[in-house]
């Protein structure tokens, strides 16, 4: 359970407000406890299970979303996609109802975000003549817990972090990707990393700091070598916390809004259907 994937540090750390820290706990729990947690799912409604009467039409939307996700290169390509995968399901599934489609249009605005970025991720890497990552899982351990992931490139020793940025103000500086990057200069024992964040055509790398970037980060030196000092000191924090639960139940209801509810179908074959993207990483766990 003490095992957590650096590009959630920022959650863990509570520098995300999208995604809280309570929300990395309960994922953890939920991967270490999966049988106890999925009874609880299903016993607040949580999980529930698929009507055999009622058809999903999630399969085919990530059938049909799959041959076209490589092509998502900005998010002016949003809207169109959204309507060609609509459309296409509707003719393909005619009695698909406005419930389903608007599950299809929050999983293809999820899915738009995360494909987007990694569609850009190589062409900067290519641009800027970086060395590409994503070739090796590193690890960090201590006092009982552990980092790990896969970084997303590297320009000598420097380590690379990459944000692809859909809207113009979202050009900043967040704390969740300066954790993320202090994540990987641990595992990778480096001292020295960059934030590099694409918006539209445009590529933002200063070395210096301004409004929208922090520039060159050297964690020998402050203010960066007291911001990481900081950091381990959160996380060490998240992991005390998280050591309370193995002897109590996790109220899932700090992280899940029951206005969601159901965040998952299951079939009688137990696979989930119609997941909440906000959820995903969440119904993954226990399934």
């Amino acid at each position: 359970m003490n095992s957590i994937e650096i590009s959630y540090l920022g959650s863990a750390c509570g520098k995300n407000r999208y995604e809280p820290k309570e929300k990395m706990m309960l994922l953890l729990l939920c991967r270490e406890y999966k049988n106890y947690y999925k009874d609880i799912f299903f016993n607040c409604g949580a999980f529930q299970l698929l009507d055999p009467a009622k058809k999903t039409y999630d399969t085919e939307l990530k059938r049909i979303y799959s041959k076209m996700k490589k092509e998502i290169g900005s998010p002016g390509d949003f809207k169109k996609t959204e309507e060609e995968i609509t459309k296409k399901l509707k003719v393909e599934n005619k009695d698909i109802t406005e419930e389903d489609i608007a599950y299809a249009s929050k999983f293809l605005e999820s899915s738009f975000k995360k494909d987007c970025g990694i569609n850009n991720e190589q062409s900067i890497i290519t641009q800027k003549e970086y060395k590409k990552g994503n070739n090796r899982m590193y690890y960090y351990s201590e006092n009982n817990w552990t980092i790990k992931g896969f970084h997303d490139a590297s320009h000598g020793d420097i380590v690379i972090e990459i944000k692809t940025r859909m809207r113009e103000q979202n050009v900043r500086k967040n704390e969740y990707d300066l954790y993320q990057l202090f994540g990987y200069l641990l595992a990778m024992n480096k001292t020295k990393g960059k934030i590099v964040q694409k918006f539209s055509n445009r590529i933002y790398d200063s070395d210096i700091e301004t409004q929208k970037e922090y520039g060159l980060i050297d964690v020998t030196i402050d203010p960066w070598k007291t911001k990481f000092k900081v950091f381990k000191e959160e996380l060490n924090g998240f992991f005390s916390a998280l050591a309370y639960y193995n002897e109590t139940t996790f109220n899932i209801t700090t992280v899940i809004n029951m206005g969601d509810l159901p965040i998952a179908v299951f079939d009688i074959d137990g696979i989930p259907h119609n997941v909440n993207p906000s959820y995903e990483k969440i119904v993954k766990a226990l399934t």
